[in-house]
């Protein structure tokens, strides 16, 4: 448990508000401003559970895989798969059995997937633009 990060779950909570925000102009259905606003906190209590599923799973993964660019590919995997069987799940579970909905499931699935995917890839950015500035600032100081 000490090796799961709590700033990537805060993040994921964040995103998952962000996703709640986006989904809604995507719905134009007309409902009351507080489901509205339900909803989108809703979508950052289970952003909250995936990264908190995430990074408990990849804190599982071995030292070996240390290297930045597999740890930040493995958690985005990671992160798919668990977004992609929540939201199935949810979807079985408000839906039943009924595949009628699964036509409006795909684009909201592929729009959700999409932002988590350009989510971890800005996050791996930022690392390596602190990581670079980390080396200029290494260099500044041994010249001084």
């Amino acid at each position: 448990m000490e090796k799961i990060h709590l700033a990537n779950m805060i993040k994921s909570f964040f995103l998952g508000l962000l996703i709640g925000v986006i989904l809604q102009f995507f719905d134009h259905a007309d409902v009351q401003f507080s489901y509205k606003v339900m909803t989108v906190l809703a979508s950052g209590s289970v952003g909250f559970i995936i990264g908190f599923i995430t990074e408990w799973l990849t804190s599982v993964l071995p030292i070996r895989m240390a290297n930045s660019r597999t740890y930040f590919f493995i958690n985005n995997f990671i992160a798919l798969i668990v977004t992609t069987l929540i939201m199935t799940a949810s979807l079985l579970m408000i839906s039943g059995s009924e595949m009628e909905s699964n036509r409006e499931f795909v684009p909201v699935l592929l729009i959700v997937l999409g932002i988590i995917c350009i989510a971890n890839l800005f996050d791996y950015m930022m690392y390596r633009r602190a990581q670079n500035k980390l080396k200029t600032f290494k260099a500044w100081i041994k010249d001084k």
